[in-house]
């Protein structure tokens, strides 16, 4: 006799019983690797092409010989990623539209293979933070029609909007035709028609391009409200709307405006910022008051700093600097945690546009003899 079992039919049940257990410690082990599975298998073919997207981008070591160099150091360096046209501009005109223009549309190209591969909500992600380069295109359009001229500089790589739509808003022989095309698109949250009459009555071109912006961060925002966008990427799109609202206080503030045409402007959501810290945001009397009612919250530190700089210098791109300095930052600390999946395909967004800015940012300093911000 073992352990009390005596007979055939006791040891049957026991190796039963013993069988039974395995199988269900199996089952349950294996749940959380099945759900790690089908949760990164949609990412299988996103991934590559996520990863060639930061591949191209220049290393640290290039950025800062680019710093270190002068102009043509800095040629040397992107004259393989544009036409040849550009880089002549560059050198013989001193002209650096041209090329930011160009990384720009390279950037959109790339970043539209990326969502075309990736699963659905996470598309729409690197759709709507790509298209920060068409909401620019749109409001180049609007100041135009604005000063009574023809739009110039555009990027001209559609993403949220329909081609023959923007092709059409091209086009458009007035403002009132542009607004018009606008309307039920995600630069529309239902308040453009609205803004247009208020522009018509005063001018003010701020409270037509603020409709703009608010309703494209509103429409990042809507990514999470709706559950569109992956858990872990909330944080991402709440920085942005967070970046966005802050930019608003500093900025109608610099432009005189009263604190309720601040709040106005302001968008929904937002992560860390919430409903009654925006309203200490647009009723703050000068930049400091904007400063200290970020204490406490990452963006903090970043607006600290542009402080004392702004004080120093009296100098608002100080402002501009830390709010692009904390968008990367930020914003990678987060993406970082995840190497596999919706994060790591949407850090391929923020390395590219990155890169760009970083170029456009060293040029733009070497033709103007000062020094340039650049981010790592």
């Amino acid at each position: 006799m073992f352990l009390g079992i005596s007979g055939a039919q006791d040891y049957v049940v026991l190796f039963t019983v013993i069988a039974a257990a395995v199988t269900v410690l199996a089952i349950v082990l294996s749940i959380p690797i099945t759900d790690v599975v089908w949760k990164y298998a949609p990412y299988a073919y996103p991934m590559p092409r996520a990863k060639a997207v930061e591949a191209e981008c220049f290393e640290r070591d290039d950025i800062e010989e680019m710093v270190e160099g002068d102009l043509r150091d800095v040629i040397a360096k992107v004259e393989a990623r544009v036409e040849p046209e550009t880089v002549r501009k560059l050198l013989d005109e001193r002209d650096p539209k041209p090329l930011e223009l160009e990384l720009k549309r390279d950037a959109v190209r790339s970043l539209l293979k990326v969502a075309e591969s990736s699963p659905e909500g996470t598309d729409e992600v690197v759709r709507a933070l790509t298209a920060r380069y068409e909401l620019e295109d749109v409001k180049a359009v609007v100041r135009a029609h604005h000063a009574g001229t023809e739009p110039e500089d555009l990027v001209d790589e559609p993403v949220l909007l329909p081609s023959d739509v923007w092709h059409e808003i091209k086009r458009a022989a007035t403002l009132a035709e542009v607004i018009d095309l606008l309307q039920g698109t995600p630069y529309d949250d239902g308040s453009l028609e609205e803004a247009f009459s208020e522009y018509e009555e005063t001018g003010n071109l701020f409270v037509l391009e603020s409709a703009l912006d608010r309703a494209y961060y509103s429409y990042l925002w809507d990514l999470v409200v709706t559950e569109k966008a992956e858990e872990e990427l909330f944080p991402v799109l709440g920085i942005e709307v967070d970046l966005y609202n802050v930019e608003v206080a500093i900025r109608g503030i610099l432009l005189g405006l009263t604190p309720e045409e601040r709040e106005r402007a302001m968008a929904d959501g937002g992560w860390e910022l919430l409903e009654w810290r925006k309203r200490e945001l647009a009723q703050a009397e000068d930049v400091t008051d904007v400063v200290e009612t970020l204490s406490g919250t990452a963006l903090g530190p970043f607006l600290e700093e542009a402080r004392e700089e702004y004080m120093e210098e009296k100098d608002p791109r100080a402002f501009d600097k830390a709010l692009r300095k904390a968008r990367y930052e930020l914003v990678s600390e987060i993406l970082e945690t995840d190497l596999i999946g919706a994060p790591a395909v949407v850090s391929a967004v923020y390395a590219k546009q990155r890169d760009v800015d970083n170029v456009v940012s060293i040029v733009n300093a070497k033709l103007a003899g000062v020094e340039p911000l650049v981010v790592f």
